[in-house]
């Protein structure tokens, strides 16, 4: 119960209850002790000074006693009296009669006793009696005569309230003092407590405020002492340590989505190229038919003009169609040949043959790069088809009339190719979809939207990138990374001989 207390008090709260409390009981007790010891050592003092002036007349009145002089008697009682001290002065003879008395009088039957003891002891004694209803402190003195012997007595009597005032006030004086210095102590403590420590605290306390209410960036200032210091460092190393931990989450589940969205753009792939396949086979045989029965038919020497053109027509839309079926089967290929060694320069040059003879002299095609070019580990088949898709992109769109192929490679060793057209070029909005299948800008009716999927599948295979981009002609241009080549297989495989 006592631990669920202090859990729900400040750190202030708890150095009051566990330093200051214990603190000021302890100064408490040894105040008390010392109280009592003065106490002890004031009424001692009080009650000396009563003797002293027993003392400083008993010589007088014993003089006087024993000459019978009374009046001299009550005289020096008399000044004692009027001394302030003293509550009440009395006289008496070796018989215990009261000869002189000042002051209160009747004394109770208690202080006759103590008479008589005086008397017949011929001791000093100092005792509290009551007289007149009121406590006092007695002093008996015996008096001698000039020969020795007990002639009388003297009683000098105080009031006991006077001694316990004296003592109160020295208590009230004592008390106030040691609030005053618990008041002191207690502000020093707390005062020191916040400069040493509590203000280090309230800042690390306004720095989980600030994190907490979304300030993730903002940490505790590591000052004050050296354990705090500690404390601070120790809580900003746990910030960073969150801030890693969820950026790597963040990492991590982008990179999880990445791959979700590729294997299911990959599972699409296969299923439409697997459909494409089957539809490009199918279609094959019954095109491959058509074309050659009006073939046959153009031969026969009787056909009209009208019939011909007819079958000229019919030709030219089989061949569109075989243009189709080729795309088709290319997309639905999907499967990589052997890798192996191969120039770029070589590759790029290849495939701008085999576009130049399908363009004629309308298109100006530009080769630049280094020559020899750098290797590339790709099948050549597939990647040279790639390249063969991108230049034919580039030429179909019947404005276009400079298309150049550039390869280089660069400082990471990682091989680019790029491709590039003052052609109309791609617009912005319909760039991020420029790779999907069966997407297509063409008006001809010639393009089925498969190309540059075939190129981006086969970028893919080779595990490069591939990305549109505004060309410098004012065209479309689309740039292929190839990753690092490996620079000792290359050497190993003998490419350089190549």
């Amino acid at each position: 119960m006592w631990s669920a207390i202090l859990n729900k008090l400040s750190l202030r709260s708890v150095l009051i209850v566990h330093v200051i409390v214990p603190l000021l009981l302890a100064m408490a007790v040894a105040t008390w002790f010392g109280l009592r010891t003065v106490e002890h050592i004031v009424e001692a003092r009080l009650q000396e000074d009563v003797e002293l002036v027993a003392r400083a007349i008993r010589l007088p009145v014993s003089y006087s006693l024993e000459k019978k002089r009374f009046g001299s008697v009550s005289q020096a009682l008399q000044s004692v009296f009027h001394i302030g001290r003293v509550y009440g002065a009395y006289v008496y003879d070796k018989k215990g009669r009261r000869i002189a008395a000042v002051g209160a009088v009747e004394p109770d039957q208690q202080q006759q006793q103590g008479l008589r003891d005086v008397l017949e002891g011929g001791e000093r004694k100092g005792q509290y009696e009551k007289i007149e209803g009121h406590r006092v402190y007695s002093y008996f003195v015996p008096l001698f005569d000039t020969s020795g012997k007990t002639n009388g007595m003297l009683q000098i009597t105080r009031k006991k309230s006077d001694i316990q005032e004296y003592i109160q006030t020295l208590r009230i004086r004592v008390i106030a003092i040691l609030a005053a210095a618990a008041l002191f102590m207690s502000g020093l403590v707390l005062f020191g407590f916040y400069r040493a420590a509590g203000r280090y605290f309230t800042g690390l306390v306004q720095s989980m405020t600030r994190v907490r209410g979304g300030e993730r960036s903002h940490r505790a200032p590591n000052h004050g002492p050296r354990e705090i210091a500690s404390l601070a460092t120790a809580l900003n190393n746990m910030l960073d340590s969150v801030d890693r931990t969820e950026k790597e989450v963040k990492e991590r589940r982008r990179s999880q989505q990445e791959l979700e969205n590729k294997l299911r753009q990959s599972e699409k792939m296969a299923a439409i190229g697997q459909l494409a396949g089957g539809v490009a086979h199918e279609l094959g045989g019954p095109l491959s038919l058509i074309d050659g029965k009006a073939q046959r038919a153009l031969r026969d020497p009787n056909i009209s003009s009208a019939h011909e053109n007819s079958l000229q027509d019919i030709r030219g839309q089989v061949g569109r169609m075989n243009d189709m079926v080729r795309q088709l089967l290319d997309f639905g290929k999907g499967a990589m040949g052997e890798k192996r060694w191969f120039r770029a320069d070589h590759l790029a040059e290849s495939s701008v043959l085999t576009v130049r003879e399908e363009t004629g002299p309308d298109v100006e095609f530009v080769n630049r790069g280094p020559e020899p070019g750098p290797f590339v580990y790709v099948d050549p088949l597939r990647f040279e088809q790639a390249l063969i898709n991108l230049l034919r992109n580039a030429t179909q769109t019947g404005k276009t009339s400079r298309v150049q192929i550039c390869w280089e490679l660069a400082v990471t060793r990682e091989v680019i190719f790029k491709v590039e057209d003052n052609g109309p070029g791609v617009e912005d909005e319909i760039k991020p979809r420029i790779f999907e299948p069966f997407f297509s800008t063409g008006k001809n009716g010639r393009n089925t939207g498969l190309g540059l999927s075939v190129v981006h599948g086969i970028v893919r295979e080779h595990q490069g990138s591939i990305q549109v981009f505004d060309s410098e002609f004012g065209g479309a241009g689309f740039e292929i990374v190839l990753p690092p080549q490996d620079e000792k297989l290359q050497q190993e495989s003998g490419a350089d001989n190549v």
